[in-house]
């Protein structure tokens, strides 16, 4: 199940502190929002990856893909 948690609720499930918390959400591991007042919003739970990992995902893909029909190419 997806869900929207603060800050001090994800530091609270993870055990870790707020310097550690930030570098994680900073990382990309997780997807997060700044809110208006300047407050994190971090997605947590569900079967989601964060857009921009997505993208880079793709752009990986495509590129694998391409030389993998070069070696065939030159293989054959």
């Amino acid at each position: 199940m997806e869900e929207w948690i603060s800050l001090h609720e994800f530091m609270r499930r993870k055990k870790v502190g707020q310097e550690v918390a930030i570098h994680m959400l900073k990382s990309g591991k997780y997807e997060y929002e700044m809110t208006a007042g300047g407050r994190y919003k971090i997605k947590v739970g569900g079967d989601t990856v964060p857009r921009a990992r997505y993208e880079e995902l793709l752009q990986e893909n495509a590129e694998l893909k391409t030389k993998l029909e070069s070696v065939k190419l030159l293989v054959s």
